[in-house]
């Protein structure tokens, strides 16, 4: 499958969203991410399904990710259900609980399953379980990295005393499997992008597991390598390689997402040698997070988002971008 895909995500002025997806698709992008958080999920439900009849009508595919639900999911959104049902949340190992839904435990299974129905409601293609893990400690305000989730009651009893590194891992799966069979259940598609990692406490250690579930259509992971401070070309090609031959294993098409966001004009080389190792790797369906280089967004943006945003837009698409016109028409020629 080939695709190129950005994420779009900040605005909720319909008028505006329109513009920049004509923007978007005029780049010869094919497709978008639409998050949508609790917020969302609470405020904009009824917009959502506006934003995504407005991606459609420009012929653009249509994934949506739980942004932030819960805290067990990729995102700089906050949860509002962590504070409201402290008592189905992760227990560390030291006894703390923390402010993170608890993927084990009954009552956020299904506030998972609520709100994959909201996102089924809008019109979505894809639903796109973004980045599921256990807390991480410093996401919660706790500084040491060394400890671990979920020893909460129910994770206790089903593992039979102290949960093990295993167990966190099958509990993971499973989930996964309740969700992807939610969604299929509705007639909807199913992504699920891992985090590049197959050790520590976040890390699924065989890939396998998830790839084979039975209701999964895209398998995908978004190795941003100066997250990991690792090298550019031999961190995305470790994984490109990992992704696609466990995909090719299972029959799901693989996906690879790059970061424009947090990069610099030095980052420029190390973004062009991602794309090229994700390429050798047999993956075509390439996304970036996020639309213009997530300028707008502080924690995010660099300096040189405008020029990142036209790179990444160029190594996915083809395209270069030779005037925008007041009128917002792009004039553009092919690359290739």
């Amino acid at each position: 499958m080939k695709r190129a895909g950005v994420s779009y995500f900040g605005v909720r002025i319909l008028r505006h969203v329109r513009r920049d997806l004509q923007d978007i698709a005029a780049r010869g992008y094919t497709a978008v991410l639409h998050t949508f958080s609790e917020n969302d999920l609470a405020y904009y439900r009824g917009t959502l399904a506006d934003i995504v009849s407005a991606s459609h009508e420009l012929g653009l595919e249509v994934q949506m990710c739980p942004w932030g639900v819960g805290r067990t999911f990729g995102g700089e959104a906050e949860s509002r259900w962590v504070t409201l049902h402290p008592e189905a949340c992760q227990v560390l190992d030291d006894g703390r609980r923390v402010a993170t839904g608890c993927l084990n435990q009954p009552a956020y299974r299904d506030f998972c399953k609520e709100w994959a129905d909201a996102a089924l409601e809008t019109g979505t293609d894809y639903v796109f379980w973004d980045e599921p893990h256990w807390t991480v400690p410093a996401h919660v305000g706790i500084e040491d990295a060394e400890r671990w989730a979920c020893c909460c009651d129910v994770c206790r009893d089903l593992a039979g005393g102290v949960p093990t590194r295993e167990f966190r891992e099958a509990s993971l799966v499973d989930f996964l499997g309740e969700m992807t069979d939610h969604v299929a259940a509705r007639g909807c598609k199913n992504t699920i992008c891992l985090l590049p990692l197959t050790g520590g406490a976040h890390g699924i250690s065989g890939w396998d597991a998830v790839a084979s579930l039975p209701h999964l259509d895209v398998f995908a992971t978004d190795p941003y390598w100066k997250n990991f401070d690792e090298p550019a070309g031999s961190f995305v090609g470790r994984f490109a390689t990992l992704l696609a031959e466990t995909a090719g294993r299972h029959g799901v098409v693989p996906q690879l997402w790059l970061p424009s966001f947090g990069l610099t004009r030095d980052d420029l080389p190390d973004l062009e040698a991602a794309v090229d190792a994700a390429r050798a790797a047999g993956i075509e369906d390439l996304w970036s997070w996020g639309y213009e280089a997530c300028a707008h967004m502080t924690h995010l943006a660099t300096p040189d988002a405008p020029l990142v945003w036209e790179t990444v837009t160029q190594a996915l698409t083809g395209q270069v971008v030779l005037e925008l016109r007041p009128t917002r028409e792009l004039v553009r020629r092919n690359s290739r």
